[in-house]
């Protein structure tokens, strides 16, 4: 029943977000934007089982702060940043909450950080030349990492346990993956050597192979210290937002950094 669900949701919803990216622009920010929000709530929900609840207000703020990094660049991070500690501060100051504001700055700080701020990147490579592809091809390079890691390593890991937030996934398994990401973007280069080079996907390799697996080991690691299995259960089958584009924002920052120091 859960691949089923797996199923029918792969049907709905990746058409929807290929339009969003192929578009680019307005549809783009507009999904990106459903994506921070949920996002941001699920962080919220889980804050609170360990430390409790960060203000309700960084949540429509990050959407705020999304368009505005998006759009704006490097000036638009520090006014965000400077804003969402005037105004998580100032909650804290004027409801005369004095315990646990330290863990609220951090965590709001993290939050903001974590899902706008990464998330404007896929706008950011998104506007790059052949944008469209690059993020496309990320996509699927990621998912050639993440689906030859399991199976490879479910088949042939001997050395599991080196990633304690994550005791089922094993050295073999992150090697197959990034082995399998290389092969993935030659075989890409193969039928796009027209659109992008063979440098700039041995790139987007690194990011999905290298990058890709840490972000799914970073959102396992908040997951393990909160005592969390999924982030929430919004997407049947799936879990939540942060569960399915856990490697995605780690990897896409990656490969444009990479990409405009390189090229």
């Amino acid at each position: 029943m859960t691949v089923l669900k797996r199923i029918i949701v792969a049907i709905i919803f990746i058409p929807l977000i290929l339009a969003a990216l192929l578009n680019g622009e307005i549809p783009l920010l507009i999904m990106l934007s459903l994506f921070t929000f949920i996002g941001l709530y699920e962080l919220r929900q889980m804050f609170r089982q360990k430390y409790g609840l960060i203000p309700f207000i960084v949540v429509p703020l990050g959407v705020v702060y999304l368009w505005m990094i998006s759009l704006l660049g490097t000036e638009a991070i520090i006014f965000s940043l400077l804003s969402l500690l005037v105004i998580v501060a100032s909650y804290d100051i004027f409801c005369n909450r004095i315990e646990g504001a330290v863990t609220r700055l951090a965590l709001s700080c993290l939050a903001i950080i974590y899902q706008p701020f990464l998330y404007s990147f896929i706008f950011k490579l998104r506007g790059l030349t052949n944008g469209e592809y690059l993020v496309i091809f990320l996509i699927i390079l990621i998912w050639t990492t993440d689906t030859f890691a399991y199976f490879l390593g479910m088949a042939f890991g001997k050395h599991r346990g080196i990633f304690m937030v994550s005791p089922k996934k094993s050295l073999e398994g992150f090697i197959f993956g990034l082995i399998f990401a290389f092969i993935g973007a030659y075989v890409l280069y193969h039928f796009f050597s027209q659109i992008v080079s063979l440098q700039v996907m041995f790139l987007l390799a690194i990011s999905a192979g290298i990058f890709g697996q840490l972000g799914d080991l970073l959102e396992s690691l908040l997951k393990r210290d909160i005592g969390v299995k999924d982030s929430s259960n919004i997407i049947p089958g799936h879990g939540g937002v942060l569960d399915r584009f856990d490697s995605f924002i780690i990897a896409t920052p990656a490969f444009y950094l990479l990409y405009i120091i390189f090229f």
